[in-house]
């Protein structure tokens, strides 16, 4: 814990500290609270807190009625164990949604948007027929989802695959309609720039099926012309976003202020992607999640090219970046 303070203290006062993530990160982060200090050697700081909330989506026993060809409380037991009903669970070996599907599992069975809650599951029950036929065994076909086909058809059944399907079952015995969830998320924020204007700053977002709906409000308060008895000295600001996912590797949509003026594209995953803002702010920000632990960044905007990446350790992230227009190495942390 010493170490932790120490480098947060070296963090907030010697260097230039950036945020690593943006608003369209947010959604698809494990519920919870952070917390991000900003700070440059400009006297520009921001304080950021935002959590992320699950909302109730539906019954579960309104998404399982589609569910015929497999036993419904199977299905309802085994999502509790995927997924804990939570529409936008990302495993760490990148599954996806409710019953956790993959994205070469999810393509070979159709499936659009894995974080649209029928979608996936129509691609889970896909899947369970195929194993149903290959195997003719509820137990083979379990362990199969687990892992994977080819070993079963081996004869092999892990000890993994078997607490899996042991798991499955006692939740099938226990399983009773609850609540389909999914992600929402509020944000604030304080800033003080080097032009001595202080901002107070609102933002949320909520996902529903393929659509997401991101907003914020902030206030800007410029100290030097309330100083100067300026009548001017506030600054009063609103822009939007609403993006649709087709797919789980695409989306878009535009953003306003409350005109659209932007269209936005974001190509890829959440652990890869490109978001592309064209129009009356354009950039391009490229992120890649290398490991488990460490992540690339690429941010570039008409005034703008940072280089940068992540490292955790525990639950404290630290950035680091290059900005080659300023010429200045740039370092962040977050804590969650």
């Amino acid at each position: 814990m010493k170490k932790i303070i120490s480098t947060i203290l070296f963090l907030i006062l010697f260097v230039h500290i950036f945020s690593f993530y943006d608003m369209y990160d947010y959604l698809f982060m494990k519920p919870g609270t952070h917390f991000e200090y900003n700070a440059n050697h400009l006297g520009e700081m921001g304080f950021e807190i935002y959590t992320v909330y699950k909302y109730p989506l539906m019954d579960s026993n309104k998404l399982l009625e589609s569910v015929w060809s497999q036993p419904r409380s199977l299905i309802g037991g085994q999502m509790a164990v995927e997924s804990s009903y939570y529409t936008h669970a990302i495993s760490s070996s990148q599954a996806m949604g409710l019953l956790q599907l993959k994205n070469t599992t999810a393509t070979d069975v159709y499936v659009y948007n894995l974080f649209d809650p029928y979608d996936n599951l129509k691609g889970a029950l896909e899947y369970h027929g195929y194993l149903r036929r290959l195997f003719n065994d509820e137990k083979l076909q379990l362990v199969a989802y687990h892992d994977g086909p080819t070993a079963v058809m081996a004869g092999v059944i892990s000890p993994g695959g078997e607490a899996y399907y042991q798991k499955v079952k006692k939740a099938q015995e226990s399983y009773k309609n609850t609540k389909i969830y999914s992600p929402y998320f509020l944000k604030g924020g304080i800033y003080f720039d080097k032009n001595r204007v202080l901002t107070t700053d609102l933002a949320g977002g909520i996902a529903y099926r393929k659509l997401e709906l991101y907003g914020d409000v902030s206030l800007g308060i410029n100290t030097n012309q309330l100083i100067d008895s300026n009548t001017n000295f506030l600054d009063f600001g609103f822009d939007y976003s609403l993006l649709y996912a087709p797919r789980t590797y695409f989306a878009f949509g535009f953003s306003g202020d409350p005109l659209p003026s932007n269209l936005i594209f974001r190509i890829g995953f959440p652990w890869q992607n490109f978001i592309l803002t064209v129009f009356d702010n354009p950039q391009i920000i490229y992120k890649h999640q290398l490991t488990k632990n460490f992540a690339t960044r690429i941010s570039l905007s008409t005034d703008k090219l940072l280089l940068s990446g992540y490292y955790t350790i525990s639950n404290l992230d630290l950035f680091v970046g290059y900005e080659i227009f300023d010429k200045s190495i740039n370092v962040g942390f977050r804590i969650r």
